[in-house]
């Protein structure tokens, strides 16, 4: 038996998604940021972005194709330059306390990995203009967790 809210349900969405559709690129990053998540990764959290902590004198001395950020995760930091060169991005970053580790750069379109030295040290290609995300993996038999940053936009 239908209840008639289920109808009048029905019927709203089909004119919800007639008047207003849901655009793909919303739908597919949502579907994407469910898919990255990784419960037993340690999610890193930000601690420093040049964009919004740095003072106004440090603004007018820097460069305005780098961006500083940081995050952190129990004892580890991740510091990440991220340098503007035209539509493109490239990201160096350094892992403390020193660990290899791979480094996947995510984003809404695909994954950039790349391998982190026995110095912690890690550098991209260019990369897109858009939102990103790291994840670091403990080299293989390497017992450690995975550590998960929050999502910038690069």
């Amino acid at each position: 038996m239908h209840e008639p809210d289920d109808e009048l349900e029905q019927k709203l969405r089909r004119l919800a998604d007639d008047q207003e559709p849901v655009p793909a690129d919303l739908i597919r990053a949502a579907v994407d940021a469910f898919a990255w998540r990784d419960i037993d990764a340690e999610l890193a959290e930000l601690v420093y972005d040049s964009l919004v902590d740095a003072d106004e004198a440090s603004l007018v001395r820097g460069s305005s194709g780098q961006r500083l950020v940081s995050f952190a995760a129990g004892d580890m930091t991740i510091d990440v330059e991220v340098t503007s060169a035209g539509p493109e991005r490239t990201v160096m970053g350094q892992i403390a306390p020193p660990q290899p580790a791979t480094v996947d750069i995510r984003g809404p379109e695909d994954t950039v990995t790349v391998e982190a030295d026995e110095l912690g040290r890690f550098r991209s290609g260019p990369l897109p203009h858009g939102p990103a995300s790291l994840r670091l993996r403990p080299p293989s038999g390497d017992a450690g967790p995975q550590v998960v940053t929050d999502w910038i936009s690069l």
